[in-house]
């Protein structure tokens, strides 16, 4: 007996599906965390924010160096100044005891020009503000392994949701090619007598219907491209090939906890929290006194009774200043530093439950992914004693394509729910904090 060409063709898109892994058109997921590694918007931000953070530690520690400053003014004074002396009473020695000597006090064309150099004493306020300065760097560089955590956990998640969509394409796709088939069949029983026209009618419904379906997936597809698209910054190729999980066991609950007490956002949280102390500090010495010394060197033709054109000072300056806003600044500060070690404890409680949940979540998807295989095995034998029975004329051709209908989103559904449990591990690894290898900031 002559096979309908429906079958064969049932036939080859299951054989496409079960070969997974033999010509992936989608680029592997190290191709997508390597890129939004480097072009992703949140990382590149949190990487500028963090070069921000170093050279506002350099600003804080330069207020602690020495300050060198120079300048110059011309000043044009409408009178001048001048008072004759005799060299006598000048200072100066002539051999003329009558001799005079014009002193100019101030001259027409004035020229002054400065030098003055700074240093800082003593300031406990701007020692503090140094150490919050260096802090904040710290927060800034655990928020980069933060974002970095985050980024690679979209990407992951984009990734799978993905293959997910890419699956059921395919399979909305072969339910619209076995309604076709079908209404072939349907038309060829309407020439013989053996069906009616509401049977066409169905079978044309049914055609209407699977081509909504692929319509639904296909947008669905074009989003999860999108979003991939947008987080790696790299455009996803289509993907014709899947994966097939070995549903591995993970580490026990405890191996997982024990990661998740040092993940990027609990040291985040812990680096904001000392950031805090700091800047609770940085307000209290705000009513220690400030303590700086000044050397400046001044240069003009405008001498005055010394007659000296250059003069230097040397000046001691002991600042000690209390107002209330001071006041109200550390009370603020202290409120901070409690409210950052409540939200200390807060990241610390959520890593853990975040690990718990998705310790469980790839324990349920490995079963789901053992019941979708067990699944499989009884379509596909179903669908072989199908074939068998339609070749000595026990069963219909429609009961055929039907049981390969059935065999055929079996295992799609067993590739949908492999992509769902290696998105769950890989979410396992986010929540304890396991950067992918080579995304250390």
């Amino acid at each position: 007996m002559t096979q309908h060409p429906g079958i064969c063709v049932i036939f080859a898109l299951v054989a496409a599906l079960s070969c997974a892994g033999s010509a992936a058109a989608l680029q592997p997921v190290e191709v997508f965390l390597r890129a939004a590694k480097q072009r992703n918007h949140d990382v590149r931000e949190v990487a500028s924010v963090d070069v921000q953070r170093r050279a506002e530690v350099d600003v804080a520690r330069g207020r602690l160096y020495p300050a060198f400053a120079a300048g110059g003014s011309y000043t044009r004074n409408q009178y001048e100044i001048a008072l004759s002396l005799p060299a006598s009473v000048s200072g100066m020695a002539a051999a003329d005891s009558m001799a005079v000597e014009r002193l100019v006090i101030q001259p027409y064309n004035q020229l002054d020009a400065n030098l003055s150099i700074s240093v800082p004493l003593f300031d406990l306020g701007a020692i503090e503000r140094l150490r919050a300065a260096q802090v904040a760097a710290e927060v800034s560089l655990a928020s980069r392994r933060a974002t970095a955590l985050d980024v690679e956990n979209q990407v992951f998640r984009a990734y799978y949701q993905l293959l997910g969509q890419e699956a059921v394409l395919t399979a909305a796709k072969g339910a619209l090619e076995l309604a076709r088939k079908n209404l072939a069949l349907v038309q060829d029983k309407v020439s013989s007598g053996a069906a009616s026209d509401l049977d066409v009618a169905r079978a044309r419904a049914e055609i209407a219907r699977a081509e909504g379906d692929v319509a639904g997936v296909e947008l669905g597809v074009v989003s999860a491209r999108r979003q991939l698209s947008t987080v790696a910054r790299v455009d996803p190729e289509p993907a014709t090939a899947f994966f097939e999980d070995d549903l591995h066991v993970e580490a026990p609950l405890p191996v997982w906890l024990q990661r998740a007490a040092a993940t990027p956002r609990v040291q985040l949280a812990a680096a904001n929290e000392a950031a805090a102390v700091h800047s609770q500090a940085a307000a209290e010495g705000a009513f220690y006194p400030a303590l700086s010394a000044t050397a400046q060197e001044r240069f003009t033709n405008a001498t005055g009774f010394s007659g000296h054109s250059a003069v230097f000072q040397l000046q001691a300056t002991l600042c000690w200043r209390f107002d209330l806003a001071a006041s109200a600044n550390v009370r603020a500060q202290n409120a901070a530093l409690v409210a950052s070690g409540v939200r200390r404890e807060r990241a610390e409680r959520a890593a853990q439950d975040g690990t718990f949940q998705a310790f469980h979540q790839v324990r349920a998807a490995i079963e789901r992914a053992r019941a979708a295989r067990v699944q499989v095995g009884a379509a596909r034998l179903a669908a072989e004693l199908a074939r068998d029975r339609y070749g000595v004329g026990a069963a219909t051709q429609l009961d055929v394509i039907r049981a390969q209908e059935d065999a055929f989103r079996a295992d799609v559904t067993r590739i949908q729910a492999d992509t769902e449990l290696a998105y769950a591990r890989a979410a396992l690894r986010a929540s304890a904090g396991q950067l992918h290898e080579g995304d250390e900031p």
